[in-house]
């Protein structure tokens, strides 16, 4: 079990999000109701706005395909979810729900840093010469291996059951109608040793 200062300490760390707008530029009066929406939470820090070149984001895709959206990190004192942080927005600022995405900012670079990893790739991952370097590799997994794969899914062999006229047993067939369900049997009555 943790202790107690254990509980505390992540309780008074600070929570940290990556709020997406699409559509609205929050500059001037709109910043400032996000930022008074977010006191509720007692606001400590929050980045420069970044704005995002104009594509489609996989956080607004009733958008279409050219959106312009904007993102910035804020930091808070209490700890909340993304969910509670987005419906505070849309509450207190007034901004519609499909305009704003928020994320935990851990997770939000995790995502971001994962999808920008096969952004610029062209033809598979698998065929970069640093996955090549590994001897015997690319028999077990390479274009060599399709041919010998499909030549064995041909040669299996599948055992069917052989069909016989016997039938299955079912509950049915079990002997009924023996015993009476109630008082037939005795209960064991055990005496305690004295």
């Amino acid at each position: 079990m943790k202790p107690f200062q254990s509980y505390i300490f992540e309780l008074s760390r600070p929570s940290e999000f990556r709020i997406k707008l699409a559509g609205i530029n929050p500059k001037g009066e709109t910043m400032d109701r996000i930022k008074n929406a977010l006191e509720a939470y007692q606001l400590e820090s929050i980045s420069a706005v970044k704005s995002l070149p104009v594509q489609e984001h996989r956080e607004f895709p009733q958008w279409g395909g050219a959106v312009e959206a904007y993102q910035f990190d804020v930091k808070v004192a209490y700890p909340t979810t993304s969910v509670a942080m987005q419906m505070l927005i849309k509450e207190r600022a007034g901004i519609n729900p499909n305009w704003i995405c928020v994320r935990n900012l851990s997770e939000a670079e995790y995502t971001d840093e994962a999808e920008a990893l096969g952004k610029d790739q062209t033809g598979a991952l698998l065929d970069e010469t640093e996955l090549k370097d590994e001897p015997g590799a690319q028999a077990l997994a390479g274009q060599s291996r399709i041919g010998s794969l499909l030549k064995e899914l041909e040669s299996r062999k599948f055992e069917f059951a052989q069909d016989s006229n016997e039938a299955g047993k079912t509950t049915n067939d079990a002997p009924m109608g023996d015993k009476s369900p109630v008082g037939t049997t005795q209960n064991k009555v055990y005496k305690a040793k004295g």
